[in-house]
């Protein structure tokens, strides 16, 4: 015998209203709290670290119009729409430079000649070194990592038209359309703070600024701010559940940020929330119809990004291309991946060197 789980609180669904049809709006808000005690406490090697603070993001409730939540059969194998709970990344807008060199050229009273054989260097550019490991945090390339190809390098269809944007590297295209006056059914409300433009002008360019995905609600936090519970913007999602999200490091300024979102729709969202812009790819899922469990910025490149769909499908999209219905070009499979005892691991449905790129997407593999 088992027990089946309780019904929902709210089964009429005015989860909005708390209940009650007509009621007043309920608005869910951030918590901070300044939690004391030792339970509050991590004792380390180092020394002992204290939670000062401790932010609590609001979960939004579903869509009204969404159906209401059913008493689920924990054993039932109907599938349900993917959620990924909470994920959330930081920026920092113009790190401190750290000049961790110095701690290699010092020389003390008590500094000695090393007994090592003078073919044996001890350099902090080798991979796995204290320096590497900083440079990996903070987003610098070392020489040995600049040797790698750019993406798309030898194909003159990715080559980047020279215009404007080459000429004045601060003026970065945003998306064209307003997420604030947005009439898309697509996504519910926006919510900036009242004084959004005067916040950005007073952030610190060393603060924290941070974005988290929290099931269809997307946050964008200062956390420099003393009030660290004031999102500078909300986007409410109608149906959508965002997965995902990642910032570009070598676009963000003080005056831009590309953001990009997966959603458990397939839909993924370019956001500029500077302007307040954003784009939409892979609408409706033209070119794959599975959520988007991962997405990632490809390293130095503005523009591309590589989508992981739930499927097992690996998309490459240019952000600023139009998507058209994929047809797979099925160029074979990627001989790095190749296993002898179970088959090809990788197959390569469009190349990025193929010839056809004047719409999404650039390159994918399954």
């Amino acid at each position: 015998m088992f027990v089946l789980p309780p019904p929902p609180r709210y089964p009429n669904g005015n989860l909005y209203t708390g209940g009650f049809p007509g009621g007043t709006l309920i608005e869910t808000n951030n918590l901070l709290t300044h939690p004391t005690g030792p339970e509050y406490q991590l004792v380390v090697g180092e020394g002992t670290y204290v939670l000062k603070e401790d932010l609590l993001l609001a979960t939004p409730p579903p869509h009204p119009s969404e159906a209401p939540v059913q008493n689920l059969n924990p054993l039932a194998t109907t599938p349900i729409p993917p959620t990924a709970g909470t994920k959330l990344s930081l920026t920092i807008l113009i790190p401190s430079q750290r000049n961790v060199q110095r701690l290699y050229r010092t020389d003390t009273a008590a500094s000695a000649k090393s007994a090592l054989p003078p073919s044996i260097k001890e350099e902090g550019q080798s991979p796995g070194s204290e320096h590497d490991s900083f440079s990996r945090a903070n987003g610098f390339a070392d020489s040995f990592r600049a040797q790698a190809p750019a993406f798309g390098e030898g194909n003159p269809a990715l080559v980047t038209v020279v215009g404007k944007d080459v000429k004045d590297p601060t003026k970065r295209r945003k998306p064209k359309s307003n997420i604030v006056k947005s009439n898309s059914s697509y996504i519910s409300r926006v919510i900036p703070h009242e004084t959004l433009t005067k916040k950005l002008q007073e952030h610190n360019p060393e603060g924290l600024f941070a974005f988290v995905n929290v099931n269809r609600a997307m946050q964008w936090l200062d956390l420099s701010s003393e009030q660290k519970t004031d999102h500078l913007t909300k986007i409410l999602f109608t149906k959508a559940h965002v997965l995902c999200h990642d910032t570009n490091p070598l676009t963000k300024s003080s005056t831009h940020m590309d953001v990009i979102m997966g959603s458990s729709t397939s839909d993924i969202i370019w956001w500029e929330p500077m302007s307040q812009k954003y784009s939409r790819l892979n609408k409706n899922g033209i070119i794959n119809s599975s959520p988007v469990s991962d997405i990632r910025w490809l390293p130095n490149t503005e523009n591309y990004f590589l989508a992981a769909h739930m499927d097992g499908t690996l998309v490459v999209y240019d952000k600023e291309r139009e998507d058209a219905a994929f047809v797979p070009e099925e160029n074979g499979v990627d001989k790095a991946s190749f296993d002898t005892e179970r088959g090809p691991a990788l197959h390569v449905k469009k190349s990025q060197q193929s010839r056809n790129q004047k719409t999404n997407p650039v390159a994918c593999w399954k």
